[in-house]
Formats: structure tokens, C-alpha cells, sequence
């Protein structure tokens, strides 16, 4: 905190700061070009506009490492970031397998960086991957032009849009994209193991049981995939960032790789801590998501293990599937995944910080400065620091409310969680000073949102000002 000024900010916000460390005070922030330029006690700052919110809680805006803007056609960059600024995530991390196809070449990530710049709402930070030949030509070139990061899986979703790597090329891929500085995350499942199941089971019994989404994909297939890439990590000391991990036993896994030496970070979603498999029974292919939804001890599991702190961090892995590829009879023809960018905070606030007693500093490093961190946008994310981006989001701890699908604004118009009671909810959201949403009403404008290139050991992100016209004119 420094001490208070008579300088005049661009924007002073006024409640609860949420301050690096777990400190928790009542606060203004002094918001100038978009910075944030002083942190001093409440009271003591002027600006040309004041938000005030004595009460709530002023948080860092969440950085949200697996959203899927454009996988379903029907919602896009804009919408998605969208809904990401209504749920107080000022960040995305967006992977790379669009309904056009992946994200494998240069050109592929200029496209959607011009999408982004005259799109997004809030900023956004790009996935590459790699093709399903396993070519890592283009590996370099992705780098230097901005990715976060490579998604690779060991199970095949599409042979083309969403294929499965290879051991050969999962091994290949981690010490090219080691030695590039960069970092490779894994969707892991046995595909051996799932495409078998699901043969036999859809072959003797009914396809319209939606139980035989999780018979088909037992923890044991998860788990097997999850040692494999662990192994392989240890071997090539590369980067490697496990996602969506849906098991205690993934997560035990990764910490003792940890402890072995293996540069590795857990990650679960929303789903996994607020949802278990009897969902499936209750709202069939609603509640298809890939890995499946777990027992109840699943789920306590892994609330241990994220106030353990052996979870790094929380996603929402959102994908906004309309309800008419959810709602089929045959569950192996259901969309995977759920639209949930707009209620992870709120959700895992009531659930973890109020109902369960997690502190809310440990809610605040897995969703906002260990997610920076690790993508490399530490320390303008992640954070209210001063030199950081105003990214802002202000929770009103008292709020009591329920989820209901038509007040959402997320394109798809459903939700999982459809009648939840929740406590906390966002009012206010900034990103980079400039309001996304105020006292809950939409107000962030299409293009406001920047891509973010990470920095690899360097001491800030940048906002990237575009692609070079010439290659988008190719």
C-alpha cells in the first residue's frame, strides 16, 4: 500500500480489497491508464469516477485457463467473453480446437487474434496445438508469435478438430516445446481403454441410458493416461499442465511427480467440485462432460486436495453447447462439457469460502495469481498490485440468489446447475480500469478486450497490438 496522494485517477474503486498475501482491508484503488497506480486507505483517493461498494469485496478479476469460445458456432469470442465479464473473469485462456478446425499455424492464430481485437470483451490469451501428424515445424513459430501454451490429448474426441496424440508425439512435442520456453497442457484419457468400453456397452445395453457415459470411462483410464504423461514429463523436464483432472488419485499423482522433480500443475474444474454422477441420472446428457462426473468421494477428494493446496488450479473448461446437442437419446452422440464461465466464482464462493470455510485467499491463488503465474501473465494478472492491469471484480458476499437458466448470458441458455441456491454474487467487473459490468448489467463493448502474449521469465505480460497485415491479407 503506498501512502495516500492528491492526485486525481482516471477511476477510484472503494470497498473491501482483496491484497496479495490473504490481506484483507478496506481500501481505494487509483486507477490510471488502465493500472493500477495506487493502492492507499479508504477515503483517500480521487478520481473522475468513483465506483464505491462499501461491503462487497474487491477481488482481482479471475484468469480463467480453459474456455472454449468457439467450439460451438453459435457463440464465438464475443458472446463467450461475454459471459466470462458477467461471472468477473477478466482473463481467458482459450484453446485451440474450434469448430473450424485447430489452431496448428501461425496464420490460424493471427485469424483469431484479429478476431479477439475486434471481438473480445475481456482479454484473452491464445492455445496452440499441434496437427494429428504429430508435425512440430510450426511449434517455434507459435511461440514467438504469442501462444500461452500447446493442448495436446491422448484420447481422441476428432480425428481432426480434437485428435489424439501419439506417445511418440506427446514425447517429441514436450522437449520441442521445452526448448521453445513454453508450456504443454494435456487433456488425459486412455483412448484404448474408452473406445472398447463404450463399443461394448453401447452393444448391450440401451444407448439411451446416460450411465454409460461413466462406465465407459472409468478412473482408472484417466488415472493410467495422467501417469503416462507424468512419466514422460519427468523424463524430458518439460513444462506440463494437466487439465480438467476429475480424481483424488490424479491429483496424488501430480504431487508426487512434484516431488520427484516434474514441473507440473494440477488442474480441476467447477463441475468436478459441485457435481457428482448421480447428475447423469438426473439430467442425462446435461451432465456429459469428458473426463465423466465422479462419486461423491471423488468429489470430496478433491476439495481436500484444493484446500491442501496440492490443487494449483481451478478452470471452468467452458464450452457453450446449445441444448439441442445436449439433449439426445444416444448419450455417446451428446456434446461433451458445460457453459460455466459466468458462475465459477459465484459458485465455488458459496460452495468453498462459505459453505466448506476455505479461505478466501486460497480460492483467489487458483483462480486468479497461480493461473497468471503458470501462463505466463504474472505479474500484469492475477493480482491488485500496484502496476498490475485495473482488472477488477467486486462480489457482494451477502447476495443471496438462485441460478436460473434464462437470466444467464451465456448463448447456450442452460446451465447444470438450474436452480441452485448460491451466496456471493458479482455486481462490478473492470478490465484494464474500463467497466464490463456494472451493478450487474452488461456494459463491456465488443474489441475492448486485447490479446495477451505471456512473457517466459520475464517480468510483466504484453498486450499484443495485432498481426501483421500482411499475413492476415494471405
Amino acid at each position: 500500500m503506498t501512502s495516500a496522494t492528491s492526485a486525481t485517477y482516471d477511476r477510484v474503486v472503494r470497498g473491501l480489497l482483496a491484497l496479495p498475501g490473504g490481506l484483507l482491508m478496506p481500501g481505494d484503488l487509483g486507477v490510471r491508464d488502465g493500472k493500477i497506480a495506487e493502492i492507499a486507505a479508504e477515503g483517500s483517493l480521487r478520481g473522475s469516477t468513483l465506483l464505491s461498494v462499501k461491503g462487497a469485496l474487491v477481488l482481482p478479476g479471475v484468469v480463467d485457463v480453459h474456455v472454449h469460445t468457439s467450439s460451438e458456432p453459435a457463440e464465438g469470442i464475443e458472446r463467450a467473453t461475454r459471459a466470462a465479464a458477467a461471472g468477473g473473469v477478466t482473463t481467458v485462456v482459450d484453446m485451440p480446437f474450434d469448430a473450424d478446425g485447430p489452431l496448428t499455424q501461425v496464420t490460424d492464430l493471427y485469424r483469431k487474434v484479429e478476431a479477439v481485437t475486434t471481438c473480445a470483451v475481456v482479454d484473452v490469451a491464445l492455445y496452440g496445438t499441434v496437427p494429428a501428424s504429430g508435425e512440430l515445424g510450426q511449434v517455434d513459430a507459435l511461440v514467438d508469435a504469442g501462444v500461452a501454451g500447446f493442448k495436446l490429448s491422448t484420447f481422441e474426441t476428432d480425428p481432426n478438430r480434437f485428435p489424439r496424440s501419439t506417445d511418440l508425439t506427446i514425447l517429441l512435442a514436450l522437449e520441442r516445446i521445452r526448448d521453445a520456453s513454453s508450456l504443454l497442457a494435456f487433456h488425459c484419457e486412455n483412448n484404448e481403454i474408452i473406445k472398447g468400453l463404450s463399443e461394448r456397452l453401447a452393444a448391450g445395453r440401451s444407448i439411451g441410458d446416460p450411465g454409460l457415459h461413466a462406465a465407459a470411462r472409468p478412473a482408472g483410464a484417466e488415472n493410467e493416461a495422467l501417469a503416462g504423461v507424468l512419466e514422460l514429463a519427468l523424463a524430458t523436464r518439460a513444462p506440463v499442465h494437466l487439465c480438467h483432472i476429475s480424481t483424488g488419485r490424479g491429483v496424488t499423482l501430480a504431487l508426487r511427480a512434484k516431488a520427484d522433480g516434474a514441473d507440473v500443475t494440477a488442474e480441476t474444474c467447477t463441475h468436478y467440485l459441485l457435481l457428482d454422477e448421480t447428475e447423469l441420472g438426473r439430467q442425462k446428457g446435461r451432465a456429459k462432460v469428458n473426463p465423466p462426473l465422479r462419486s461423491r468421494g471423488e468429489v470430496d477428494a478433491l476439495w481436500h486436495h484444493l484446500a491442501s493446496g496440492a490443487i494449483d488450479i481451478v478452470s471452468s473448461d467452458h464450452v457453450g453447447w446449445l441444448a439441442e446437442k445436449k439433449d439426445r437419446d444416444d448419450i455417446f452422440e451428446v456434446a461433451a462439457g458445460f457453459p460455466t464461465v459466468e458462475l465459477t466464482l459465484p459458485l465455488l464462493f458459496s460452495e468453498g469460502v462459505v459453505r466448506r470455510g476455505l479461505p478466501l485467499q486460497r480460492l483467489l491463488d487458483v483462480l486468479c495469481e497461480a493461473p497468471a503465474r503458470r501462463f505466463g501473465l504474472w505479474p500484469r494478472k492475477g493480482a491488485l498490485a500496484v502496476g498490475a492491469d485495473a482488472d477488477v471484480a467486486v462480489l457482494d458476499p451477502e447476495s443471496r440468489w438462485q441460478i436460473v437458466d434464462g437470466d444467464l448470458i451465456a448463448t447456450a441458455g442452460w446451465s447444470p446447475y438450474d436452480g441452485r441456491d448460491v451466496v456471493g454474487r458479482v455486481t462490478d467487473v473492470l478490465v484494464r480500469g474500463e467497466p464490463v459490468l456494472l451493478a450487474g448489467e452488461p456494459t463491456g463493448r465488443p474489441g475492448h478486450g486485447q490479446h495477451v502474449r505471456p512473457l517466459r521469465g520475464g517480468s510483466a505480460a504484453s498486450i499484443d497490438e495485432g498481426p501483421p497485415m500482411s499475413v492476415l491479407a494471405r
